[in-house]
């Protein structure tokens, strides 16, 4: 007797009913268009919680249809609209038809990345574009690329599922470099038999977060991160940097490794990384590059000087499904010596065998999807030429963002930056005119209390908007201003090519409209 069930692994049940096909595209495609009239959801998530039943798993499925239905009304309807104009405040992207395509290619394929024996022809486009980014970075000769191409034994990096396992993998190599063997027996025992007292790692205060979580995978705790001071263009500061290394040195700590930022989360600035280079080199370092956000603007022909000093790096981080516009979750971590991985390289009776060019060989993941596609498709379509016009627009977008911001007597610019990151608050004309006096007059603690009441204004502000949900932009915390201490700031992240300067005059407008009535909420401290 047949299994009811099984028809739904055959394709003609599905051509038998092409309303559902239909159905699913249209729902597809309304979502790529950006057509609900509000990015984010406006249900609270308390009450969003009391829709969901904690029963257990349903014993009985249902028909296709109503689960299309049941998709659209509960999940489609409470989700985040990233494509739609007004949505700028994370770096999660607006998405291209490519992208969704390349993620119904990848099921339907359904390749396991980490064998040859599941992974064919896939194999080899993986690492074709690891191939072409390594050579964004380290712009090696065509020759070096084709031995690259065609080496069973070594590998110039690996496609990840994020920025988060790429610096895991970057410091778990670099760990294994300073002290050889620590994966076979132990963090304790290679630190003892090397007589260290510790090792630190050293980045900017804009370091992501996903550093401590490598760090402390790695057994060296998150402690062993050190966070260094930034300027007043939020990079990181070299003479600071210079003087925590000779304290930690004093103290018998190896420094393992320096982190250069090429574009940071919270305001997109990117680290000196050619002095960076330099220190690690001189401390006999691992230099990794977390380029997560701002990789991708190596692209740009206009922006490829910022990046001066990346081909130093041992390692680097790029995220595919931040500027480069493809599908959570896809990133690749690369490697300046082919042979860097090793370190890493493992092998199984079944599978990875030596020599057997097994992408697993030199992964910390197990079983991986085959992401690389996403990427291969986009270049294929868009080419460098393509993306470094999207790149273009995005810096567009950027300025004319800054020049309304600056245009605009009650809004404060706080931060800018070349990889389409702006920070800023509203400040009503009157309190920056007061802010000016108190700081003219010497006055720092009456400043100090006005940007704590500013500082709740915005906070209120950028919840209130998000309650609202006509628009979306994020808030952060930011020490390195003008004004001192820390101040709450709205962030946005401008690189959703759907957006257009009429949509960003209505996010100002709708800012300023919440910002007055809140004036009238908020009880302001009197001045001394």
């Amino acid at each position: 007797m047949k299994n009811e069930f099984q028809a739904y692994f055959e394709v003609d049940s599905l051509a038998k009913a092409p309303e559902l096909l239909s159905s699913a595209l249209r729902m597809m495609g309304d979502w790529l268009a950006g057509t609900r009239p509000q990015p984010y959801p406006t249900l609270s998530m308390a009450a969003l919680k009391q829709r969901f039943d904690c029963a257990g798993m349903p014993a009985d499925g249902m028909p296709p249809d109503a689960l299309l239905r049941a998709l659209d009304s509960e999940v489609f309807e409470h989700s985040i609209q990233l494509n739609h104009p007004k949505y700028i405040g994370h770096m999660t992207q607006a998405l291209p038809w490519i992208s969704v395509l390349a993620e119904a290619f990848i099921g339907t394929l359904n390749q396991n990345q980490v064998k040859v024996e599941t992974a064919y022809v896939s194999t080899l486009i993986e690492k074709q574009v690891i191939g072409w980014f390594h050579q964004l970075c380290y712009q090696n000769s065509e020759a070096y690329y084709a031995d690259a191409f065609n080496a069973t034994s070594t590998a110039l990096g690996n496609m990840v599922s994020g920025g988060t396992t790429g610096n895991l993998t970057a410091m778990a190599v670099a760990l294994e470099q300073r002290l050889p063997g620590v994966r076979k027996r132990g963090l304790y025992a290679a630190m003892r038999e090397a007589d260290c007292a510790g090792f630190a790692v050293l980045g900017s205060a804009r370091i992501h977060y996903s550093m401590k979580k490598a760090l402390a995978t790695l057994g060296l705790g998150e402690e062993a991160i050190h966070a260094v001071p930034v300027d007043a263009d939020n990079r990181v500061d070299l003479a600071a940097l210079e003087q925590r290394i000779a304290a930690l040195k004093s103290r018998g700590v190896q420094i393992l490794a320096l982190v250069g930022i090429a574009g940071t989360t919270e305001t997109g600035a990117i680290d000196p990384l050619e002095a960076l280079a330099g220190i690690a080199r001189r401390e006999g370092a691992w230099f990794h590059v977390d380029a997560a956000w701002g990789g991708a603007l190596m692209l740009s022909p206009a922006h490829r000087a910022l990046y001066r000093g990346v081909e130093l790096a041992d390692s680097v981080v790029i995220d595919g499904h931040k500027l480069l516009w493809v599908s959570m979750a896809q990133s690749v971590v690369l490697f300046k010596d082919s042979a860097s991985l090793n370190a890493l390289k493992h092998h199984a009776n079944y599978i990875i065998r030596s020599s057997s060019g097994d992408l697993g060989q030199t992964s910390l993941e197990g079983s991986r999807r085959f992401d690389a596609l996403k990427l291969w498709l986009s270049f294929k379509l868009l080419g460098t030429n393509g993306y470094a016009a999207l790149l273009a627009q995005c810096g567009g977008l950027a300025q004319s963002m800054q020049e309304l911001i600056g245009n605009d007597e009650d809004f404060e610019l706080i931060s800018a930056s070349s990889t389409f990151i702006l920070t800023y608050r509203y400040v009503p004309y009157r309190m920056k005119r007061e802010l000016a006096a108190y700081a003219a007059q010497g006055r720092l603690d009456d400043a100090a209390a006005l940007n704590g009441y500013l500082n709740a204004l915005n906070i209120a502000l950028q919840t209130r908007q998000k309650e609202n949900g006509l628009s979306f932009v994020s808030r952060t915390i930011l020490e390195s201003t003008r004004h001192g201490g820390d101040i709450d700031v709205l962030r946005i992240v401008l690189s959703n090519v759907r957006t257009k300067v009429g949509h960003l005059k209505d996010i100002l407008a709708e800012q300023r409209l919440l910002g007055e009535r809140l004036l009238l909420e908020l009880a302001r401290p009197a001045a001394r």
